[in-house]
């Protein structure tokens, strides 16, 4: 490892990525080691350094000590079976994750009609196997899938990429028609891949979302069979997904634990700007997502993209249409909602540096406010602005015993003073179970708070939402409309990348715009622009 050389310009294979960071991941008790040792090593420097001397400069040999808090874990609500056993406690010794037990999805989704793509070569018996652990893994859990006669099977080969690549929309359409031709609505097509294929993902997710409208759920055959028998704990984490897709509710907070913010109409967003890769900085622009919820358990969330050309000089942060895309949420959380409006709004703003703070608040937060004010005279929400961030090197390292076995921190950890600003409201949460290397914690920046909210109340908020992540039952490190925002920002590089790709093949070598290999007329970039940000009917198709 030591000597191996490394691509500085290009991006790692996936594959590469997750060797890499399994490879550098240190458990906390060596990483503390580790700085220590560092620390001494340049204590001893400066103890010898004559100017260091001069000035009067040293270095603490210790940590500092801080003094933090842990809080409650919310209690998870399914749906009520008539016994009082809907509720889970999380375990307070234990927190950041809970087992769903023998409860069943608030809302599962109805799967009459459904297909199997098998690019794996699976077996009968396999295919069968299934089939079957789907229908029993989504009774158990509230997801009616219709059985084996139900399914509509195609066999496709991954042997050949690149007729894979160009065959894929043929099958596709073929199982919507077959549905369509029996006088019913295909719900979603299950894709069983034989090995991990990032540009036939790529594809497959634009024409299902983009083109013909087809919820699509992708897996590995390694990770549906793993020891050699199909794996249920594998098809039930894909039931999740299967559901959340399909419109259903996993789970949210019980009513008992929920906070006081969400017993009122409230928008909870989240926003996320993509950039490209250094090397594509010329040709692809920056992508800004932002999504914000639209009932009152904050779980199910509608969407805007933008595309953001200023990512082919720099990477700014600023999301420039924000006035459009809050206008455009709060319509839909208007319809939905039978009429209300949200009285209050709280944004969860990602990936945006220090020194952009005000720039952003000023642009951002000032658009937001003409937004609503254009909805409706006198209309102003007040809104509480909040930044995430995870790129920082501030760790926590438990000097009690509240802590996992691995000696990460326990989720719920939060420190709000001490190596807090002594002016702004800011506070590091730590919300998630870390399992493999030392936990990052979470920094939120209160940039701005119109519902004089008190630091608890937020505290609470940030870490009740990182439980609402639909894709597992543990909670995530980021507050899950910040996580979602994210998702979508990639899903829509995707897509952006695929019409981009499409354009190049339809007009060859035509001058304009260069994208990579090929070019774009100005026209096709602006027809792509319009596309990806005209967004996709179903709602939560990104998870």
């Amino acid at each position: 490892m030591m000597s191996q050389p490394l691509p500085r310009r290009k991006k790692l294979p996936d594959e590469a990525i997750a060797t890499m960071i399994r490879q550098t991941a240190v458990k906390p008790l060596d990483r503390q080691k580790k700085i220590m040792e560092g620390l001494q090593r340049n204590n001893d420097k400066y103890k010898n350094d004559p100017y260091a001397k001069e000035f009067g400069i040293s270095l603490s040999g210790t940590m500092t000590k801080l003094t933090g808090r842990i809080l409650d874990p919310p209690s998870i609500e399914y749906r009520d079976n008539g016994k009082d056993k809907n509720i889970v406690n999380i375990n307070k010794t234990n927190p950041g994750k809970w087992f769903q037990d023998k409860n069943t999805y608030l809302n599962g989704a109805d799967v009459s009609n459904w297909a199997v793509l098998d690019m794996a070569q699976l077996n009968d018996g396999q295919y069968k196997e299934v089939v079957q652990g789907f229908v029993t893994v989504g009774k158990e859990n509230g997801i009616k899938f219709g059985g084996v006669d139900k399914v509509m099977k195609v066999r496709v080969s991954m042997k050949d990429m690149d007729e894979a690549l160009a065959t894929i929309e043929d099958h596709l359409v073929r199982i919507g028609h077959h549905f369509q031709a029996a006088g019913s609505k295909l719900d979603f097509v299950l894709i069983i891949f034989a090995f991990k294929a990032g540009s036939l993902y790529d594809k497959i997710k634009h024409l299902g979302d983009m083109k013909l409208n087809i919820s699509t759920q992708c897996c590995l055959k390694a990770n549906l069979y793993k020891g050699g028998n199909l794996s249920k704990q594998v098809v039930a984490n894909v039931c999740m997904k299967i559901n959340s897709k399909l419109g259903g509710i996993n789970h949210v907070l019980s009513k008992g634990c929920r906070p006081n913010i969400l017993k009122r109409p409230v928008m909870i967003m989240g926003a996320d700007v993509s950039h490209p890769a250094p090397e594509c900085r010329s040709f692809k622009p920056s992508i800004a997502a932002v999504v914000a919820s639209v009932e009152p358990k904050a779980v199910n969330y509608e969407v805007q993209v933008r595309i953001q050309d200023m990512g082919l000089e720099s990477n700014e942060e600023v999301i420039k249409d924000m006035k459009e895309v809050t206008r455009n949420l709060l319509l839909k959380f208007f319809e939905k909602n039978n009429g209300r409006k949200p009285e209050k709004i709280v944004m969860f703003r990602d990936g945006c540096s220090e020194g952009q703070f005000l720039t952003v608040l000023a642009k951002e937060l000032m658009a937001m406010r003409e937004a609503c004010m254009e909805l409706e005279e006198g209309y102003q929400p007040p809104i509480t602005y909040l930044v995430v961030q995870k790129r920082h090197h501030t760790r926590f390292f438990p000097s009690d015993t509240n802590k996992y076995r691995n000696g990460n921190a326990l989720a719920g950890t939060v420190v709000d003073q001490g190596i807090n600003h002594p002016t702004e409201g800011d506070f590091y949460l730590l919300s998630h179970e870390g399992i493999q290397g030392t936990s990052r914690p979470c920094h939120y920046q209160v940039l701005w708070d119109d519902n004089n909210m008190t630091a608890d109340e937020l505290e609470v908020l940030a870490y009740y939402l990182c439980h609402l992540y639909s894709r597992c039952s543990r909670s995530v490190s980021y507050p899950t409309p910040t996580y979602y925002a994210h998702l979508v920002a990639d899903r829509a590089r995707k897509h952006h990348n695929e019409l981009i790709e499409l354009a190049q093949f339809d007009c060859g070598s035509s001058s304009g715009y260069s994208a990579g290999s090929g070019k774009i007329t100005e026209s096709e970039r602006r027809k792509i622009k319009e596309v990806v940000e005209r967004g996709i009917e179903k709602p939560m198709y990104f998870v």
